[in-house]
């Protein structure tokens, strides 16, 4: 393929590190359509160089996202992960509300593995605090679409997720990792402890039978965890707590 703006071919191929596309201006891994020749050092995403015209919303059947090249949505925040649009991007065709997005960020897989056994999917707002920036929405202006575990509890912003790959895609360069995915995996379970500890902190004194129902729910979401992460220890702890 090659760039009205540039001389030489743009071939699709798989990229070794972080880039950031010079359609959208945003973040990408590894597939891009990138410079046959290595020294222009210009990358651009699948979804800007072969884009759709027209994109479904994924959360609404109403709600149809048309491809613009030009500026029309420059400046405003990105439906998906609130950041600014800066080029090419998607808009919606509602007239009540008007919704822009970043055409890699519609292209999000419904479904992300953040541990061994527990699938999170892709849902339009995040249901508890992200376990990453310890926040529910992205800002005042934008929720952010976030992937959430099946229990509602644990939930990753789909930004949050992007900043973590492309910390590790860095640190991959010196230990030899090839999975950008691989730390999301191995944080977990220090996110889940971090957030318990904060929630612990912040309790204040509460009607004894509310706190009793709230230690057993606590209790059982321990269990789901303990499952997850394979701690027979912690099960048979739990256990006793529950049924005790």
């Amino acid at each position: 393929m090659s760039q009205c703006s540039h001389n030489h071919n743009f071939l699709l191929k798989s990229v070794k590190h972080p880039y950031f596309c010079q359609r959208c201006g945003q973040l990408g891994f590894r597939m891009s359509y990138s410079c046959e020749k290595s020294e222009c050092n210009l990358f651009s995403h699948k979804e800007c160089e072969k884009p759709k015209s027209l994109v479904q919303h994924p959360f609404s059947t109403k709600c149809v996202f048309k491809f613009y090249t030009n500026i029309s949505g420059k400046g405003c925040l990105c439906h998906v992960c609130g950041k600014s649009i800066q080029g090419y991007h998607y808009g919606c065709s509602c007239n009540f509300v008007k919704r822009y997005a970043h055409s890699s960020c519609l292209a999000y897989q419904p479904t992300f593995e953040a541990f061994d056994g527990l699938t999170m999917n892709l849902q339009k707002v995040a249901p508890a605090k992200c376990l990453h920036c310890m926040n529910e929405n992205l800002s005042s202006k934008v929720d952010g679409w976030a992937y959430v575990s099946p229990c509602g509890l644990y939930c990753y912003h789909v930004s949050c997720v992007m900043d973590i790959i492309n910390e590790n895609w860095k640190k991959a360069f010196m230990n030899g990792t090839s999975d950008p995915f691989q730390t999301i995996r191995e944080r977990f379970p220090a996110h889940v402890n971090r957030r318990k500890k904060m929630a612990k902190g912040k309790r204040k004194v509460r009607d004894p039978k509310k706190v009793a129902t709230a230690q057993k729910l606590a209790t059982a979401f321990s269990v789901i965890f303990n499952v997850l992460t394979g701690n027979p220890q912690g099960l048979v702890s739990d256990a006793e707590k529950f049924f005790g």
